[in-house]
């Protein structure tokens, strides 16, 4: 079967239902390897060779309807309104680029010690990302889940380039401080380590720095922004950042007091979210923050 764009929702146990019936189900046979999430899913497809056969090709979680606010079908239509692409993604989180200048601003707030445990990692494996340089992501780069289909030269870049060269590492070297660092557990509404929230952050690390690539960025529009956004001070943070924000993004020219400003930003909108959701249940997991 070769299909234009092949979309995989993993389905974890007998009992479980397929959400969206326009991808294709992913039956995961042996998940010993929890704490890695959808990184491992990656890392055993692209071994597959499986990305060979579609000329996109992705692995959603069943929250992605619940997250993105679109279904499936129109992902895939989306997709298909964008030939030649090399990868095509949205991000359920746009609120965030309006408090934080990239992925890793807001991960380090939401996950002290995520961008050292990050640099370690890349450093051990050899992967040339520098953390600390890491440029703006704004709407067209910006990602905070696995959404995104590549094609066949995105998969062999990105995943065998960069996600793959990772798992080898962690497979060759259980014991070494690296891995144990990115072991770790993080906060988060379910038990998690720093791996899973690291990769995520890789792929607008990844793409930022090609722009050789044709990237298709999925468009909320700036009224669609505000529907993501999970509670009232998220709301009215939007409000408060969208103008200068918009106009830096316009020119791409973010000065030091406008940076500034967004790490405060993120550090009170963080702790906010911290104390929010440890006494309510977050709308994407039905769980509060541990």
């Amino acid at each position: 079967m070769n299909t234009k764009v092949a979309i995989f929702e993993p389905i974890y146990a007998q009992d479980q239902v397929q959400v969206e019936k326009s991808f294709l189900p992913l039956v995961i046979q042996d998940n010993s390897q929890a704490g890695w999430r959808e990184f491992k899913l990656f890392v055993d497809m692209y071994r597959s060779g499986e990305h060979r056969r579609h000329a996109y090709t992705g692995i959603f979680s069943p929250k992605f309807s619940l997250k993105s606010k679109i279904t499936g079908a129109e992902f895939i239509r989306f997709v298909q309104s964008q030939p030649g692409s090399d990868v095509c993604f949205i991000n359920p989180f746009p609120q965030i680029g309006y408090w934080s200048f990239n992925v890793w601003m807001q991960g380090e707030h939401a996950h002290p010690g995520l961008a050292d445990a990050a640099q370690s990692l890349l450093d051990a494996c050899k992967v040339d990302f520098d953390i600390e340089r890491t440029p703006r992501h704004g709407p067209g780069l910006l990602a905070y889940s696995n959404f995104w289909v590549g094609s066949e030269r995105f998969w062999d870049e990105y995943v065998g380039g960069v996600l793959v060269r990772i798992a080898e590492f962690l497979e060759e070297n259980p014991d070494h401080e690296v891995t144990r660092k990115v072991m770790e557990d993080t906060t988060h509404t379910d038990p998690a380590p720093f791996l899973p929230f690291i990769v995520e952050r890789l792929f607008s690390t990844y793409i930022s720095q090609r722009p050789e690539l044709k990237i298709a960025a999925y468009r909320h529009g700036d009224d669609g922004v505000l529907d993501y956004c999970v509670n009232e001070y998220e709301r009215r943070l939007v409000a408060r950042m969208k103008q200068q924000v918009d106009e830096a993004n316009a020119v791409g020219k973010f000065d030091d007091t406008i940076i500034k400003q967004m790490d405060i930003a993120c550090e009170l909108w963080q702790q906010q979210f911290f104390d929010y959701f440890a006494v309510r249940p977050h709308p994407h997991t039905g769980r509060c923050v541990n």
